[in-house]
């Protein structure tokens, strides 16, 4: 929330419904397990859980967009991650 624009909110619901019926559809991840988000121009965000696409692609941009300023935004979930996907530790 700190790191998206108010008025982009509305655009991003479609996305945090398919996504959180992804987590609702998996009952546990495991270690070991993998979990990707991808931007796939064209096709839109493929949420794939162990090697499996989850459902249809989200395809507004905005929902990406958002999801990647949780760790790279001006004030990510965690400074130490954001320092190191950037490779700056």
């Amino acid at each position: 929330e700190d790191n998206s624009p108010r008025s982009e909110f509305s655009q991003l619901i479609p996305g945090l419904l398919r996504m959180g019926q992804v987590f609702a559809d998996q009952k546990q991840l495991k270690t070991g397990d993998s979990f990707t988000i991808d931007w796939l121009p064209g096709t839109g965000t493929v949420i794939t859980v162990k090697g499996v696409p989850q459902g249809e692609p989200i395809k507004e941009v905005a929902f990406f967009n958002a999801l990647l300023r949780i760790w790279l935004g001006p004030n990510p979930a965690d400074w130490k991650l954001k320092d190191a996907l950037l490779g700056r530790s």
